[in-house]
């Protein structure tokens, strides 16, 4: 039996990883109940640019690879509970007791927070694999059909070559600090719909009087600390999106979408008019990286 040893340069392995990595795409959306409020989220994302290096030690190590949130859309809903404001006087009067005063009015009920931070970067910032082979039978294959015949229909079997993850680690998202000003202002008009027919000096008097809105929020929903950290950790960890992104792409690399493949047999002529192709099979495929290439040697014949 013959052998055949197949060698692809460090370039031409990055530029066989730029093609699946641009074919990567993910979304997913969720929704859970915490205590005093509940949650739901709707992410859609794609994977650009990383350092891509062969190692000596037979594995492939990828770096400062973005993740860019095409879409990354949480809403956060609690109930504001019920409470009385308002019942003093604005302009007294010395002899009727008072002209201008705020009504007393308890509000409360639901506010949902709607954010949408679609657009932001975060990384894989380090992703280490070694090549895989896995031999592919077309599940479109007709059982029983011959290879030349399954080469005819276009299924024939393969040789396909994975980036087999032995780590993936995500970064966590890094939300801006603005975002505390965005809560800020959707709650002050939640509140604000709650009064449509009172007048604005009296509106205005009503949220002064029921204190810094952030400081409300975060005591509703127990909030320590800055906002921004707290939806980080409500996403990253509590809807456990870095678990789920990192199985995501270690799933496609090592099992959806091959760096490489080998049609078995494999054509070497194709056919002519009147003849049929050339073709050889393939058995023993192995793969393997060192600083300077992809190498992938097989048996043949």
């Amino acid at each position: 039996m013959s052998h055949m040893t197949i060698a692809a340069s460090s370039n031409a392995f990055v530029q066989l990883f730029n093609t699946i990595r641009d074919n990567f795409t993910f979304s997913k959306s969720g929704s859970g109940t915490f205590g005093p409020f509940s949650a739901s989220y709707s992410v859609a994302l794609h994977l650009e640019d990383g350092n891509i290096q062969l190692n000596n030690d037979d594995t492939v190590e990828v770096k400062h690879l973005k993740i860019v949130w095409d879409t990354l859309k949480v809403e956060v809903c609690f109930d504001l509970p019920g409470f009385p404001v308002g019942g003093w006087c604005i302009i007294p009067d010395p002899w009727n007791g008072c002209l201008v005063g705020v009504p007393k009015i308890t509000i409360g009920g639901p506010i949902c927070v709607p954010l949408d931070l679609s657009g932001l970067v975060s990384e894989v910032n380090d992703l280490k694999a070694k090549l895989k082979p896995i031999y592919f039978v077309d599940p479109a294959r007709v059982a029983g059909e011959s290879d030349l015949d399954a080469e005819f229909a276009g299924h024939p079997n393969k040789w396909r070559i994975f980036l087999d993850p032995i780590f993936v680690h995500v970064d966590p998202i890094d939300i801006p600090a603005s975002i505390a000003n965005i809560v800020e202002n959707i709650i002050k008009n939640a509140i604000e719909d709650m009064f449509p027919v009172l007048p604005a000096f009296i509106v205005d008097a009503l949220l002064t009087a029921i204190g810094p809105i952030l400081d409300l929020f975060k005591g509703l929903l127990g909030i320590v600390g800055d906002i921004n950290d707290w939806l980080t950790d409500l996403l990253m960890n509590t809807f456990d999106l870095l678990g789920i992104i990192e199985t995501a792409i270690a799933d496609y690399f090592a099992a959806q979408t091959p760096i490489d493949q080998f049609e078995d047999p494999y054509p070497i002529l194709k056919a002519e008019p009147g003849l049929i192709p050339v073709t050889i099979p393939i058995r023993n495929l192995a793969s393997h990286v060192n600083s300077k290439e992809m190498i992938v040697t097989a048996d043949v014949g």
